[in-house]
């Protein structure tokens, strides 16, 4: 799995106080003898001196306020504290907390959707947000949060016009600009992302300057090295392209042609949000880095971060499709010390392309726009640089799960197994390396129930225990499992863009759970 780009100003990985509780108590440290708004100012201060359980705990002081606005402030300083701190599920308490004080504020709620969709509860964040815009249409935060959810569901258009809208009352705002940005990326407007990266840079608080603007000049340079030319031009017929699969040791590849002149063997890699190059492979077809970006993905190098290049491909072709300037990180400096060497890896769907794996016939359909087709299991797609579904782990806590046919097994982020009751079993270490290194923390966690659909799942089996934190960071919300190939490959697979959905269809004689 590898997800090459920051999360923005709302969620950063703090190193040392993830899985920590903020203690708050009567005696804080900041006292409870200066007003409201006084802690409020506090608060603030602390928070941008990335103090953050000073900051939390002068926020705590200042909900105390008989103001609807002071608190629900306060209330947003803390919620943004535990994001600070990748506490996803604690920011969403806090967040029912503050919406629970103030029901009747449209602010309140809309802070009670990010909080939600932090911890990947994307459905009712989006509910939230509905809720707060019905109060007051111009509430900046709702108006970011629903155009954010409307770009999961790949309704762009609508999705930016909804950001512009919250940036025209609010544009100080940094996560609304590098929201904008995003989905200038999605719309192949590569221009337009870049100014909204230049704003995103100047927007970001001071004390966050010397890490976030290095990335966002980084990213904006590397979107105006396309220049004029046109990003994933499609050079072949906009239409439907079937390709044979290569199945190797539990993962599916696909035979290309870089550039005219190197032929790849690809993994096909719906977990990465970008086509990925070995050196060896990028230097043999042409393909010279623009500048480094940070990735994250499984392994403990970096704590799951890890630097790569990021390049521009002239041309990819895969069988009959052809198409040019497509976005590639390269693995540069290259891991060492894994099991095999690394590979390259095949993203279709960055590149705006749905697809259809057939695992039985050994073949990858391809195009913009697939023909409809009927499927017994269709599950809602949110796209959030990586394909998602809505899980439920033993009966009732509720999960996210990316898909990712570049991966092996189904697995459970840490932070996701440590909310559920499971009976007491000695857990057995595993061997599990990513595209950041070994795991040395991954593990066997038994008796797990897992359904994405009635039926459809996996019934009282071990899942792999993975450190997803840094992937969860960058991704800007709770990661909470992935599902691989293992599973995947029971079905007929269709991850749909344009319909916004995942169509998956039985194979004969194999399991559905």
């Amino acid at each position: 799995m590898h997800i090459s780009r920051f999360a923005g100003p709302m969620v950063l990985l703090i190193a040392g106080v993830l899985g920590a509780g903020i203690a708050v108590s009567a005696q804080s440290p900041v006292g409870r003898t200066l007003t409201a708004e006084a802690q409020l100012t506090l608060g603030d201060q602390m928070f941008a001196a990335r103090r953050y359980e000073e900051a939390f705990n002068a926020y705590d002081a200042a909900r105390d306020s008989e103001r609807p606005g002071t608190r629900i402030k306060a209330g947003t300083g803390q919620v943004q504290t535990l994001l600070r701190m990748s506490l996803f599920w604690e920011a969403a308490h806090m967040g029912a907390v503050v919406a629970s004080r103030d029901p009747a504020h449209a602010a309140a709620l809309a802070v009670h959707g990010d909080s939600l969709w932090a911890a990947g509860m994307f459905d009712e964040a989006e509910r939230r947000y509905d809720e707060a815009l019905a109060r007051d249409a111009r509430e900046a935060l709702a108006l970011h949060g629903k155009g954010r959810a409307l770009a999961a569901r790949r309704q762009l258009v609508p999705a930016a016009d909804l950001i512009l809208r919250a940036i025209s009352i609010d544009d100080r705002e940094a996560a609304f600009h590098y929201t904008l940005a995003g989905v200038h990326e999605e719309l192949r407007d590569f221009r337009g992302a870049a100014r909204a990266l230049d704003r995103y840079r100047d927007t970001v608080p001071s004390k966050e300057m010397e890490d976030l603007t290095a990335w966002a000049q980084a990213q904006a340079d590397f979107l105006r090295s396309f220049g004029s030319r046109q990003p994933y031009e499609l050079l072949t017929a906009d239409t439907v392209y079937t390709v044979p699969l290569i199945i190797d040791d539990d993962r599916v590849k696909v035979r290309g042609r870089l550039n005219g002149r190197e032929d790849v063997d690809f993994v096909l890699d719906t977990g990465a949000d970008r086509t990925t190059l070995t050196p060896g492979i990028a230097s043999r077809a042409g393909v010279v880095p623009v500048r480094t970006l940070q990735t994250a993905g499984v392994g403990s190098v970096g704590v799951g971060y890890r630097g790569l290049q990021v390049a521009r491909i002239d041309e990819i072709q895969i069988g009959d499709l052809r198409m040019a300037q497509i976005g590639a990180l390269i693995k540069s400096p290259s891991m060492p010390g894994l099991p095999r060497p690394e590979g390259a890896g095949f993203s279709p769907l960055s590149m705006g392309l749905s697809i259809e794996v057939d695992y039985g016939t050994g073949t990858l359909t391809m195009g913009r726009v697939l023909p409809a087709r009927d499927f017994p299991i269709s599950l809602p797609l949110r796209m959030q640089r990586l394909p998602f579904v809505r899980g439920t782990l033993n009966g009732s806590m509720p999960v996210n799960l990316a898909i990712d046919t570049g991966g092996t097994a189904i697995s459970l982020s840490r932070r996701a197994a440590s909310r559920l009751e499971t009976p007491t079993a000695r857990l057995v270490p595993a061997k599990v390396f990513g595209t950041s290194g070994w795991d040395p923390s991954a593990f066997l966690l038994p008796y797990v129930d897992l359904e994405i659909a009635p039926g459809v799942g996996s019934s009282q089996r071990s899942v792999v225990v993975l450190n997803l934190d840094a992937p969860s960071a960058l991704l800007g919300f709770e990661l909470g499992g992935i599902l691989g190939h293992e599973f995947l490959s029971r079905f007929v697979v269709r991850i749909d863009l344009a319909r916004g959905l995942v169509g998956l269809w039985p194979r004969p004689g194999a399991p559905t759970r």
